[in-house]
């Protein structure tokens, strides 16, 4: 059944954290928690796991209320973002601490046994007789990851372990995460300020704005259906990009989404791709940084028609391996596009990229809701 909770309020003093979160995480999925630093993530773990109490509201491990339940007679491990293992104890002392001290009693033989498994798995079996100083970040956290899984708990709560990490160990253990957790029964609930590392790993999200989770999906339907602009900026690397727009009509039925610099967005016909919007009123338009589709000399706007294109000015290029991301200006906001491959172009150039309609976002600019989305964007069952 896994983890359901009701109605969570928590408070530090006049700062309301947490504000009537309800939440479901069901069982063996690796569930992420995504928000801005600060916004309640780990106050949130913390009371999941029965760390930390709340001001209100509920708390279910499998429809029973863990209320009275201490945290140590909870089938729970806990990973943070330093990295705490015991400096005088070897790796492996530290991996057979935990079932050492048990009320399980544990034979020397299965806490043996466990301690191999499980630094296999987690591929720190080479450095079992280093001390924590000897050894490498990753490696340090590893044994904190394993200390945590030797029980093999039913949760294992995670508050940014990659957080202190250099960028090449964090995208090794992002690959090796999604791998080991992909074979194992244990729940996990990992929080993150980093989108990048919930859209790797994990196979549900849920997004903490305001102190509740606004929406909560699997991984692949938050992405190509964020219902709230927040959603939708914040869960992507680099984040959507959003422009205001007017939607007009012309005599022979032609919409178009009207931007501040007078520039039109085709928005198909009465019957098209958005025929539930009115027109002389003004919208989000949100489209994703992979969709722009750059126009250099030999492929010229007029082939795209001049109506679905954008021409923003070229403010700097940062090239991460074969992908560039050109950091553009237009109406007075960043815009996003992405390139395959080393980008070489001078700032200030005025670049034009055509987008498709069909793969635009409508957000309502009151509420930030999703109120449209073109046909090629994945479509999800409610």
């Amino acid at each position: 059944m896994g983890i359901r909770i009701e109605n969570i309020r928590k408070s530090y003093g006049t700062e309301q954290v947490l504000d009537g979160v309800n939440l479901e995480i069901t069982d063996r999925s690796f569930f992420s928690v995504v928000a801005p630093t600060g916004a309640g993530k780990t106050t949130l773990l913390r009371i999941l796991a029965g760390i930390e109490a709340a001001d209100s509201g509920t708390v279910y491990y499998d429809g029973q209320d863990m209320a009275d339940v201490a945290v140590q007679d909870r089938s729970v491990g806990m990973v943070y973002q330093e990295f705490i293992n015991y400096p005088s104890l070897t790796v492996r002392e530290n991996l057979a601490s935990p079932l050492e001290v048990s009320d399980q009693n544990y034979s020397r033989e299965e806490i043996n046994r466990r301690v191999e498994e499980t630094a296999e798995m987690l591929k720190i079996d080479h450095i079992l007789n280093n001390l924590p100083e000897e050894v490498s970040g990753g490696e340090a956290q590893r044994t904190a990851i394993s200390r945590a899984l030797i029980k093999e708990p039913d949760y294992l709560f995670m508050d940014e372990p990659l957080a202190n990490l250099d960028y090449k160990l964090r995208e090794q253990l992002r690959s090796d995460f999604e791998r080991l957790f992909s074979e194992q029964d244990t729940t996990v609930i990992y929080a993150t300020p980093q989108a990048g590392d919930a859209l790797a790993m994990s196979t549900h999200i849920g997004f903490l704005h305001d102190g509740n989770i606004i929406q909560d999906a699997p991984r692949d339907e938050i992405y190509f259906r964020p219902r709230h602009l927040p959603v939708a900026q914040f869960l992507g690397e680099p984040p959507m990009n959003v422009l205001s727009g007017t939607l007009i009509e012309d005599r022979s039925g032609d919409r178009f989404f009207e931007l501040e610099d007078g520039t039109r967005i085709v928005a198909g016909t009465t019957g098209g791709s958005f025929p539930t919007l009115s027109t002389d009123r003004e919208y989000l338009i949100g489209f994703r940084p992979q969709d722009m589709v750059y126009l250099n000399g030999d492929d010229p706007a007029e082939a795209h028609g001049e109506k679905t294109v954008i021409s923003p000015d070229l403010a700097f290029v940062e090239t991460v391996g074969s992908t560039s991301t050109l950091h553009l200006e237009y109406q007075g906001k960043e815009v996003y596009a992405l390139n395959t491959g080393p980008v070489h172009m001078e700032a200030g150039s005025t670049l034009s990229f055509s987008l498709d309609p069909q793969k635009l976002y409508v957000y309502d600019p009151e509420t930030g809701d999703l109120i449209a989305a073109g046909s090629k964007i994945p479509s999800f069952s409610q």
